[in-house]
């Protein structure tokens, strides 16, 4: 079967499994103690996941132990931290039977410190790496195999101050504490908490470099304010909406509680380092080399669950495999994408109100990332970022009535296709409409003049263009004065007496209030006082 083949029944099948739970894998240790003749490894986070579900499979696809070979392939785990970065997992491990515990190996560098000089510890076998050999690391001769892509980019909270975008430029002033507010980037305002990940940390390695490729080549001085973290931790993130971390795409879309921005990505190999002289071994060539376990069809699933793009193999043209003393080439990183499948709803809550969820599928446990445009109509309205396989967009000033929306996918990084939903229709709630008023004017059985000292006494009747007879409320003023009052029943309302009129001519203004049914209306009317 094709890689590509295989990636696309690992993205259809997994559909369910991801509908079961979006959480992060279960971070362990082997469940046993390796023996003498095991492939022992430690090292970086990014890639622990990758390594500990080649070894021992994952979601219903056997792991390269399943075959029952003298020499296990084992995985330890770098350090597990809580919401409180209190750590979780044992702060030392035994590397095999018989040996003495060391403490835990945390991160890319302190994998590869134990495979030469002063820290050689024969109990390692290899060492996961997230970044390229340093000078010492390729002056002692390690041979670094590259087998998965990862796209490193920068994370925020779902719900986060940072705008949705940040360029290069402004990553740099940030970590540089030159721009040290949202608001400053077009955000909310609120203070930037910048993240890196531990000292020693592969990831943190990598991006620094990236961070001095982005200025112009000068490597850049970080700010007090840079925090480390636990590299691929999310406990430091998703609560806080001013932090901000370089993150592993394919990691954050094994959590689904983070949003990554837009604006720059970099691509990496991730490779499993040995020392030179086990680098032509059977074990080495078995498991890391161009034909081993890791870059087969077999281990493709488990790469792609643990949030990672599988390199073509050689015979594809591809690097996997490949053992180098200096970084895989970029332009080398060559993967098959996987296909994705977008389906979108809208529901309508107030008049003119509509909300669109576009959900991604494929791609199993790792959940896709990128943007979805949204349309009603053929009219473009609007981006949602996605998050845990879903972006949301909400529209006001729809006109009531049917419309079709559509939501289209276009992927951060290079693990996935874009995709595009059918055609969808929607109901938008109409406005409802005023009730309608009927139409009054106002007569009254008054004389023209009375005595002074007469009752000044009448009869209002409020004619109206509907069927049915008005009610309210009605006022009769000289000038502002108030000078009776009253309430009108079927049309009519009887005035016992006006009192307060001068002698003379009185100009009058009989004000019906009106109600829901009827409209308010007026009359002027002169009564002298003789």
């Amino acid at each position: 079967m094709s890689v590509r083949r295989l990636l696309a029944g690992v993205a259809t099948t997994s559909i369910m499994a991801t509908a079961l739970a979006v959480a992060a894998p279960a971070q362990a240790d082997p469940a046993f103690v390796p023996d003498a003749d095991d492939i022992v490894g430690v090292g970086s986070d990014t890639s622990m996941y990758a390594l500990s579900y080649a070894a021992d499979g994952h979601g219903g696809v056997a792991g390269y132990n399943a075959g029952g070979a003298a020499q296990r392939l084992v995985s330890f785990d770098a350090n597990t931290v809580d919401a409180a970065g209190a750590q979780t997992n044992s702060t030392t491990v035994v590397l095999r039977a018989g040996s003495a515990a060391i403490t835990r190996p945390n991160g890319s560098t302190a994998g590869k410190n134990l495979l030469y000089g002063a820290g050689n510890n024969a109990n390692v076998s290899f060492a996961r790496s997230s970044s390229k050999n340093s000078d010492a690391e390729t002056a002692a001769g390690l041979q670094a195999f590259p087998f998965a892509k990862d796209t490193l980019a920068m994370a925020t909270a779902t719900t986060s101050n940072a705008p949705a975008t940040l360029t290069p430029a402004q990553i740099v002033g940030i970590y540089k504490g030159e721009i040290t507010n949202w608001n400053q980037v077009g955000g909310t305002a609120g203070v930037i908490k910048p993240l890196i990940p531990q000292p020693g940390s592969g990831t943190r390695s990598f991006f620094t470099g990236e961070l001095q490729a982005m200025n112009g080549g000068v490597a850049v001085t970080l700010a007090g304010t840079v925090t480390p973290v636990q590299e691929h931790d999310d406990s430091a993130l998703k609560g806080d909406a001013n932090a901000v971390a370089p993150f592993s795409v394919g990691r954050a879309g094994l959590l689904g509680t983070l949003r990554i921005e837009q604006g720059w990505t970099a691509a990496r190999a991730l490779y499993n380092v040995v020392r030179p002289a086990d680098a032509g071994s059977s074990w080495a060539q078995g498991l890391f080399g161009p034909s081993g376990f890791i870059c087969s069809p077999a281990a493709t699933s488990l790469i792609l669950d643990a949030g990672f793009e599988q390199l073509l193999s050689a015979s594809q043209g591809g690097k996997c495999g490949v053992a180098t003393t200096t970084a895989t080439a970029t332009s080398d990183l060559l993967t098959a994408k996987v296909n994705t499948t977008t389906a979108v709803a809208g529901t309508s809550a107030s008049a003119g109100a509509l909300s669109l969820t576009a959900t991604i599928g494929g791609g199993g446990t790792l959940k896709p990332q990128g943007v979805v445009s949204f349309s009603v109509d053929g009219v473009a309205k609007g981006n949602g970022v996605v998050t845990g396989g879903r972006a949301t967009l909400n529209l006001t000033g729809i006109a009531g009535g049917a419309h079709t929306v559509k939501a289209t996918f276009v992927p951060t990084g290079q693990a996935f296709n874009g995709s595009a939903s059918a055609d969808t229709a929607v109901n938008v709630l109409a406005a409802t409409p005023a009730p309608t008023q009927a139409t009054t004017t106002i007569k009254s059985t008054f004389k023209k003049s009375y005595k002074a000292g007469d009752k000044i006494s009448g009869k209002i009747t409020i004619k109206s263009s509907a069927d049915s007879k008005a009610s309210g409320k009605f006022t009769i003023k000289l000038g502002k004065k108030v000078v009776a009052k009253g309430k009108v029943k079927n049309g009519v309302a009887k005035v016992k007496n006006i009192k307060g009129l001068k002698k003379g001519k009185n100009k009058l203004v009989v004000a019906y209030a009106g109600s829901s049914a009827f409209k308010a209306s007026k009359l002027k009317l002169t009564i002298t006082i003789r």
